[in-house]
């Protein structure tokens, strides 16, 4: 018996020491790259059998389960899944009806070692679901999971190289209507909830996968079912015909650009009020922005583009990202610029009144140098160790600056080869994974040109080149006009790319396009041509970097007739403003010469935005005082001019920034008010609430009232509960601004990002700053909670609401504190701040010099 007992004793010491080694294998916190490696290897034949169980109450726990079934090759280590719910109760795993020992540690849920075997294994999960991602409404409900936070909704491997099949089943109060990626079922009824089982789906990322539940009208056409929450009658009447259309021109576009079929079983859609994104591509399920799909007629063409260009954007997407998908989220940006790229091949063709050239330029340049000009630039292509930091990697480099790389890049190939490389990457890695190394070999097999080596410079590297000219004339000719490039950070880097030069005369514009790829260049195309007024670079738009400019013609650029040649030399106006080669009030007066006689809608927008940003970033408080008066009396008068309704809406946008005192606040009240009317100045029920916030946030003598009567006006409960949420932010009292600052501090208080951000914006609008600077550190110190918790633009939005917008040396010291207390902060973090407070220390450096 002893002997036994003996045996037995060491048996149990065995499994116990098996337990506490796998317990404490050294599993990171998130997805690392060698966890994700590690399970590539292993892993296969993955199928995820979900149920969640949707109570109506938005507060009630979400009770689910999940059918696994995944394949092994190795069963030397533990399953490690991805799980991490903002909940505590901890998950139930089972094989064949019995309990099985778990390990939860790290944000993951480790499965022994000894219950795997090699094939397929099948384990029962109960959990409760997370809902941080979740996003839970009184009445409706959606899924947000990209990046990586399918893992805090239910248990899964959380990397997109890991595709899987999934089946859905979900219970939802019986008046919901619900959505995801597959046609659903309903298999029960109870007086209360309805049950629906959906198809199974193609093979997808986690980050894919999503559902939408709750009060939604619904509309049926052309095999798309589209779900929206829009009351506005004339929004819907006159938005529909042109969501269905657009995303059926998309789809035949893309099936003949790409020579391959829509690649799943169906393209449903869903507008969502608020929504983070402008859109989400999930599979058969876009989620889109409410805003963003509905409005009138009326609306400035670039609106109307822009919905389209939106549309076409997600569709790409079935093909690049869905079908085609990156191994690891350092190339997310692939599926990104290639969404871009399609969607303006799809959508320009269909606004033959818009010139390509100049939508290219004005909606992409200004946002990426935003970022390219900062000390927090990034690459195109990022490093990412950790899935954690995969949020991090979105912004203008990817959405803005990709795109400009990708046109120079077809330009390099030439338009066929281009296509036939493309559809030779979609068909060699359609329903599987590619990086973009994979691409560029296809590629490069098209060209002589080392695109290797032209990748490293474009895709691998930050920044971007400045340009400098020296130009020597002889009998009032040009002798030689000789362009250079340097790396704006001081480095040996050079950017190859294609670009125009225009000389501007009195009667006429010549044109040459050059291919600059060194570090000079002779551009002796114009040699003995006649000494022109000035000469704009770029002045086709698709090239990249700081240009320079002729700074006395800076106040005369709104008399150049070309439109394309007017928008760079604005664009190149500002950049040298920033950079202190032109003057900032040159600049300002420059945009404001070309806001009072500017007629194109698509320059106006770029007029106005540099406008306000030099108003409120680069003038000190004394200067905007003073100009504020004479600035605002000549855009009052601009508005009152016979022009159409968009340019009207970019003039009104800039007063309205600056209508702050005086007359211009007067003005801005009657306008609400509507005892003024002005000719073509078109504005809707939201426009109005907006403006009714805009005369609160400048204290109108009447702004309690003025915000009551807002209120009962709005007609939409999702309208109603936003201007709720954000009356606090424009309170005139300083501790009720401050309580629901602090607030923010709490996750729960966050739920609407979008919200959040709206009031850090009032909070911290430059009026406010005497009282906000106080919980300016609060801002930063809570970042890295935002970073975790919320989704994957919020962080940049949160900085660019609240420290992002001073320009005082007092919250120059508070950053500088921060940073000098927090040495070892989060490399994606640190660039984000530097990217949001550039203005901030540019301000001080110009102020100091």
């Amino acid at each position: 018996m002893k002997k036994y007992l003996i045996i037995f004793l060491i048996f149990i010491s065995f499994v116990s020491c098996q337990k506490k080694k796998e317990a404490d294998s050294p599993i990171e916190v998130g997805v690392s790259w060698e966890l994700a490696q590690a399970r590539k290897a292993r892993l296969s034949d993955i199928n995820y059998h979900l149920n969640f169980n949707l109570p109506k109450d938005k507060s009630e726990p979400i009770f689910a389960s999940l059918e696994l079934y995944v394949s092994l090759n190795d069963i030397s280590s533990p399953l490690v899944l991805d799980f991490n719910p903002n909940n505590t109760k901890a998950p139930r795993v089972l094989i064949d009806s019995d309990t099985i020992e778990s390990i939860q540690k790290n944000e993951h849920l480790i499965i022994p070692a000894k219950y795997l075997k090699i094939g397929e294994n099948k384990f029962l999960i109960e959990f409760q679901a997370g809902d941080q991602y979740l996003y839970r409404n009184d009445d409706y409900l959606y899924s947000l999971l990209v990046p990586d936070h399918a893992r805090g909704l239910f248990p899964c491997f959380d990397q997109p190289n890991l595709k899987a099949i999934f089946n859905l089943e979900l219970t939802a109060p019986k008046d919901w209507t619900v959505l995801s990626s597959t046609f659903p079922e309903i298999v029960s009824e109870t007086e209360i909830s309805s049950t629906y089982t959906f198809e199974t789906s193609n093979l997808m990322s986690t980050y894919l996968f999503s559902f939408v539940a709750g009060e939604f009208d619904a509309v049926i056409r052309d095999n798309h079912r589209f779900l929206y929450r829009e009351h506005d009658s004339l929004k819907i009447k006159e938005s529909l015909d042109p969501i269905f259309e657009l995303h059926e021109k998309s789809l035949n576009f893309l099936e003949g650009y790409t020579n391959y079929d829509f690649p799943f079983k169906k393209l449903d859609f869903v507008a969502i009020p608020f929504f983070q994104f402008g859109g989400m591509e999930h599979v058969g399920a876009i989620q889109y922005k409410a805003s963003s799909l509905f409005f009138e007629n009326y609306m400035p063409k670039l609106k109307h583009w822009g919905r389209a260009k939106l549309i076409a954007h997600e569709s790409a997407h079935m093909w690049f990202g869905n079908l085609v998908t990156m191994d690891w989220f350092n190339d997310v940006w692939l599926k990104e610029v290639f969404a871009n790229f399609m969607a303006a091949k799809i959508v320009n063709p269909n606004f033959s009144e818009l010139n390509f050239d100049l939508l290219n330029l004005v909606t992409t340049a200004p946002s990426a140098y935003n970022v390219d000009r900062t000390k927090g630039t990034n690459a195109i292509r990022q490093n990412l160790d950790n899935l954690n930091d995969a949020g991090s990697m979105y912004g203008d480099i990817i959405y803005k600056k990709a795109p400009i790389m990708m046109n120079q890049l077809e330009m390099l190939l030439g338009e066929k080869q281009f296509k036939l490389g493309v559809q030779e990457y979609i068909k060699t890695y359609a329903n599987s994974n590619a990086t973009w190394d994979d691409l560029i070999a296809i590629f490069d097999a098209k060209t002589d040109t080392d695109l290797n080596a032209w990748s490293d410079v474009w895709v691998n590297q930050t920044g971007r080149p400045v340009f400098t000219d020296h130009i020597l004339y002889e009998n009032n000719s040009i002798k030689s006009l000789i362009l250079e490039q340097t790396a704006e950070d001081g480095s040996d880097k050079l950017w190859p790319q294609k670009l125009e030069v225009a000389l501007v005369y009195s009667d006429s514009i010549a044109k040459r396009t050059i291919l600059i790829d060194g570090k000079s260049l002779d551009i002796n195309a114009v040699a003995g041509m006649p000494k022109p007024k000035s000469i704009v670079y770029n002045s086709n738009g698709y090239g990249y970097g700081v240009f320079p400019i002729d700074s006395t013609s800076v106040l005369d650029n709104y008399k150049i007739q070309d439109d394309v040649l007017r928008a760079s030399n604005y664009i190149n106006t500002y950049e040298n403003a920033l950079s202190g080669s032109t003057s900032v009030k040159t600049a300002l007066y420059g945009f404001l010469y070309g806001l009072e006689h500017e007629t194109n809608e698509l320059i106006m927008g770029t007029l106005s935005s540099n406008f306000t940003s030099l108003y409120w970033s680069f003038l000190s408080e004394d200067e905007r005082l003073k100009l504020q008066p004479e600035l605002t009396t000549v855009l009052w008068r601009r508005l009152n001019m016979d022009v159409t309704t968009s340019v009207k809406k970019s003039i009104f946008g800039a007063f309205s920034s600056l209508a702050y005192q005086g007359e211009s606040l007067d003005q801005l009240y009657r306008i609400w008010n509507k005892d003024i009317t002005i000719a073509n100045l078109k504005h809707n029920e939201k426009d109005y609430t907006n403006l009714a916030m805009k005369l609160a946030l400048y204290n109108h003598p009447k702004s309690g009232d003025i915000l009551k009567e807002a209120e009962a006006q709005i007609s939409s409960q999702d309208d109603i509960d936003r201007f709720v949420f954000l009356l606090p932010a424009l309170s005139s009292k300083d501790e009720e601004r401050k309580a629901m600052f602090l607030s923010f501090q709490d996750v729960e208080n966050r739920k609407h990002s979008d919200w959040v951000g709206t009031a850090s914006h009032f909070i911290h609008h430059p009026l406010h700053q005497k009282e906000a600077i106080n919980y300016v550190a609060v801002s930063l110190e809570a970042l890295e909670d935002i970073k975790n918790t919320s989704d994957l633009f919020f962080p940049k939005k949160w900085l660019g609401a609240t420290i992002g917008k001073y320009q005082t040396k007092e919250a120059q010291v508070i950053l500088e504190t921060y940073l000098k207390e927090n040495p070892n902060l989060n490399p994606q973090l640190l660039a984000k701040i530097l990217q949001a407070t550039d203005n901030l220390s540019r301000y001080q450096d110009m102020i100091s010099d």
